[in-house]
Protein backbone atom coordinates (compact mmCIF):
# COMPACT_ATOMS: atom_id res chain seq x y z
CA UNK A 1 0.00 0.00 0.00
CA UNK A 2 1.42 3.38 -1.00
CA UNK A 3 1.07 6.48 1.09
CA UNK A 4 -0.03 9.85 -0.13
CA UNK A 5 2.57 12.61 -0.26
CA UNK A 6 1.71 14.98 2.52
CA UNK A 7 2.66 18.24 0.71
CA UNK A 8 2.29 19.77 4.13
CA UNK A 9 3.34 23.31 3.33
CA UNK A 10 1.15 23.53 0.24
CA UNK A 11 -1.79 22.02 2.09
CA UNK A 12 -1.51 24.44 4.98
CA UNK A 13 -1.29 27.48 2.69
CA UNK A 14 -4.29 26.39 0.63
CA UNK A 15 -6.33 25.27 3.63
CA UNK A 16 -6.23 28.80 5.07
CA UNK A 17 -8.47 30.13 2.35
CA UNK A 18 -10.92 27.29 1.87
CA UNK A 19 -13.20 28.04 4.87
CA UNK A 20 -13.77 31.57 3.56
CA UNK A 21 -14.86 30.38 0.12
CA UNK A 22 -16.83 27.47 1.59
CA UNK A 23 -18.92 29.80 3.74
CA UNK A 24 -19.13 32.48 1.04
CA UNK A 25 -20.52 30.03 -1.52
CA UNK A 26 -22.88 28.52 1.04
CA UNK A 27 -24.10 32.02 1.98
CA UNK A 28 -24.62 33.00 -1.67
CA UNK A 29 -26.46 29.72 -2.28
CA UNK A 30 -28.93 30.43 0.53
CA UNK A 31 -29.18 34.08 -0.57
CA UNK A 32 -30.13 32.97 -4.08
CA UNK A 33 -33.07 31.00 -2.71
CA UNK A 34 -34.14 33.56 -0.09
CA UNK A 35 -37.71 34.73 -0.48
CA UNK A 36 -38.70 32.04 -3.00
CA UNK A 37 -40.43 28.69 -2.37
CA UNK A 38 -37.79 25.99 -2.03
CA UNK A 39 -39.81 23.30 -3.78
CA UNK A 40 -41.64 25.30 -6.49
CA UNK A 41 -38.77 26.99 -8.30
CA UNK A 42 -35.04 26.72 -8.90
CA UNK A 43 -31.97 28.88 -9.40
CA UNK A 44 -32.39 28.98 -13.19
CA UNK A 45 -35.79 30.62 -12.86
CA UNK A 46 -34.69 32.90 -10.03
CA UNK A 47 -31.52 33.94 -11.84
CA UNK A 48 -33.25 34.61 -15.15
CA UNK A 49 -36.61 36.02 -14.07
CA UNK A 50 -36.42 36.69 -10.36
CA UNK A 51 -34.43 39.92 -10.48
CA UNK A 52 -31.22 38.29 -9.27
CA UNK A 53 -29.33 37.90 -12.54
CA UNK A 54 -26.10 39.51 -11.29
CA UNK A 55 -26.18 37.49 -8.08
CA UNK A 56 -26.79 34.34 -10.13
CA UNK A 57 -23.79 35.09 -12.37
CA UNK A 58 -21.57 35.80 -9.36
CA UNK A 59 -22.75 32.64 -7.59
CA UNK A 60 -22.20 30.55 -10.71
CA UNK A 61 -18.71 31.90 -11.42
CA UNK A 62 -17.55 31.39 -7.82
CA UNK A 63 -19.14 27.98 -7.37
CA UNK A 64 -17.97 26.46 -10.64
CA UNK A 65 -14.42 27.70 -10.25
CA UNK A 66 -14.28 26.75 -6.56
CA UNK A 67 -15.22 23.13 -7.26
CA UNK A 68 -12.78 22.94 -10.17
CA UNK A 69 -9.79 24.65 -8.55
CA UNK A 70 -10.23 22.98 -5.16
CA UNK A 71 -10.39 19.50 -6.69
CA UNK A 72 -7.47 20.28 -8.99
CA UNK A 73 -5.43 21.47 -6.01
CA UNK A 74 -6.16 18.22 -4.18
CA UNK A 75 -5.21 16.17 -7.24
CA UNK A 76 -1.90 18.04 -7.54
CA UNK A 77 -1.23 17.74 -3.81
CA UNK A 78 -1.76 13.97 -3.82
CA UNK A 79 -0.45 13.24 -7.32
CA UNK A 80 -3.66 11.28 -7.94
CA UNK A 81 -5.03 12.09 -11.37
CA UNK A 82 -5.48 10.69 -14.83
CA UNK A 83 -6.90 11.86 -18.14
CA UNK A 84 -10.40 10.65 -17.27
CA UNK A 85 -10.74 12.53 -13.98
CA UNK A 86 -9.31 15.71 -15.49
CA UNK A 87 -11.66 15.48 -18.48
CA UNK A 88 -14.68 14.94 -16.24
CA UNK A 89 -13.70 17.82 -13.96
CA UNK A 90 -13.07 20.23 -16.84
CA UNK A 91 -16.31 19.12 -18.47
CA UNK A 92 -18.21 19.85 -15.26
CA UNK A 93 -16.73 23.35 -15.09
CA UNK A 94 -17.46 24.17 -18.73
CA UNK A 95 -21.01 22.83 -18.52
CA UNK A 96 -21.70 24.68 -15.27
CA UNK A 97 -20.47 28.12 -16.39
CA UNK A 98 -22.16 27.70 -19.78
CA UNK A 99 -25.47 26.85 -18.13
CA UNK A 100 -25.18 29.86 -15.84
CA UNK A 101 -24.45 32.12 -18.80
CA UNK A 102 -27.48 30.97 -20.83
CA UNK A 103 -30.67 32.68 -19.62
CA UNK A 104 -33.65 30.45 -18.88
CA UNK A 105 -36.51 32.24 -20.68
CA UNK A 106 -38.69 29.50 -22.21
CA UNK A 107 -41.39 31.91 -23.42
CA UNK A 108 -38.95 34.21 -25.24
CA UNK A 109 -36.06 31.88 -26.07
CA UNK A 110 -37.36 28.29 -26.01
CA UNK A 111 -34.36 26.74 -27.81
CA UNK A 112 -31.85 28.38 -25.46
CA UNK A 113 -34.00 27.43 -22.47
CA UNK A 114 -33.99 23.79 -23.61
CA UNK A 115 -30.22 23.91 -24.04
CA UNK A 116 -29.88 25.45 -20.57
CA UNK A 117 -31.88 22.61 -19.03
CA UNK A 118 -29.84 19.92 -20.79
CA UNK A 119 -26.49 21.45 -19.85
CA UNK A 120 -27.62 22.04 -16.27
CA UNK A 121 -28.63 18.39 -16.00
CA UNK A 122 -25.27 17.02 -17.14
CA UNK A 123 -23.04 19.42 -15.19
CA UNK A 124 -23.57 17.83 -11.71
CA UNK A 125 -23.31 14.37 -13.29
CA UNK A 126 -19.85 15.20 -14.65
CA UNK A 127 -18.87 16.71 -11.30
CA UNK A 128 -20.09 13.68 -9.38
CA UNK A 129 -18.29 11.27 -11.69
CA UNK A 130 -15.08 13.29 -11.35
CA UNK A 131 -15.29 13.08 -7.55
CA UNK A 132 -15.99 9.32 -7.66
CA UNK A 133 -13.04 8.78 -10.00
CA UNK A 134 -10.71 10.92 -7.89
CA UNK A 135 -11.72 9.05 -4.75
CA UNK A 136 -11.09 5.76 -6.56
CA UNK A 137 -7.57 6.92 -7.49
CA UNK A 138 -6.92 7.99 -3.89
CA UNK A 139 -7.98 4.58 -2.58
CA UNK A 140 -5.82 2.78 -5.14
CA UNK A 141 -2.83 4.74 -3.87
CA UNK A 142 -3.50 4.90 -0.12
CA UNK A 143 -5.73 1.91 0.54
CA UNK A 144 -9.19 1.79 2.05
CA UNK A 145 -8.85 4.96 4.11
CA UNK A 146 -11.73 7.01 2.70
CA UNK A 147 -14.84 5.16 3.85
CA UNK A 148 -16.35 8.31 5.38
CA UNK A 149 -15.87 10.18 2.11
CA UNK A 150 -17.43 7.32 0.11
CA UNK A 151 -20.41 7.36 2.47
CA UNK A 152 -20.72 11.15 2.14
CA UNK A 153 -20.79 10.91 -1.66
CA UNK A 154 -23.37 8.13 -1.39
CA UNK A 155 -25.58 10.28 0.83
CA UNK A 156 -25.34 13.17 -1.65
CA UNK A 157 -26.28 10.87 -4.53
CA UNK A 158 -29.18 9.14 -2.77
CA UNK A 159 -30.43 12.36 -1.18
CA UNK A 160 -30.40 14.16 -4.53
CA UNK A 161 -32.25 11.29 -6.20
CA UNK A 162 -34.91 11.27 -3.45
CA UNK A 163 -35.44 15.04 -3.68
CA UNK A 164 -35.67 14.92 -7.48
CA UNK A 165 -37.98 11.90 -7.69
CA UNK A 166 -40.25 12.97 -4.84
CA UNK A 167 -40.88 16.46 -6.25
CA UNK A 168 -40.43 15.72 -9.95
CA UNK A 169 -38.31 18.75 -10.87
CA UNK A 170 -34.97 20.27 -10.01
CA UNK A 171 -35.75 22.63 -7.14
CA UNK A 172 -33.88 25.20 -5.08
CA UNK A 173 -33.98 22.73 -2.20
CA UNK A 174 -32.14 20.14 -4.30
CA UNK A 175 -29.61 22.72 -5.49
CA UNK A 176 -28.91 23.90 -1.93
CA UNK A 177 -28.52 20.32 -0.73
CA UNK A 178 -26.10 19.47 -3.54
CA UNK A 179 -24.00 22.66 -3.60
CA UNK A 180 -23.55 22.97 0.16
CA UNK A 181 -23.01 19.21 0.44
CA UNK A 182 -20.21 19.23 -2.13
CA UNK A 183 -18.58 22.20 -0.40
CA UNK A 184 -18.40 20.31 2.88
CA UNK A 185 -17.42 17.08 1.13
CA UNK A 186 -14.36 18.72 -0.43
CA UNK A 187 -13.46 20.35 2.88
CA UNK A 188 -13.67 16.99 4.65
CA UNK A 189 -11.67 15.27 1.91
CA UNK A 190 -8.95 17.92 2.20
CA UNK A 191 -8.73 17.38 5.95
CA UNK A 192 -8.54 13.63 5.46
CA UNK A 193 -5.75 13.93 2.91
CA UNK A 194 -3.89 16.27 5.27
CA UNK A 195 -4.05 13.68 8.04
CA UNK A 196 -2.23 11.05 5.96
CA UNK A 197 1.55 10.96 6.48
CA UNK A 198 4.41 9.20 4.73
Amino acid sequence: MEHLPSSEATGRRSLKYTPFFLYLISMLTFLMAYGFPLTDTNFSVIGSRGGRRLLFLLWGALTGNYFYLYTEMLMTQTDCEDRLVRSLLLGALLLFVTAVGIPYLPELLPELARLHVEISFFSPIFLGLSQVRFLHLLEKKAGNMFSVQRTFLGVLLIGSAILFLSIGIVTSLLEIFLIVGICFYLRGLHRKIGSIRL
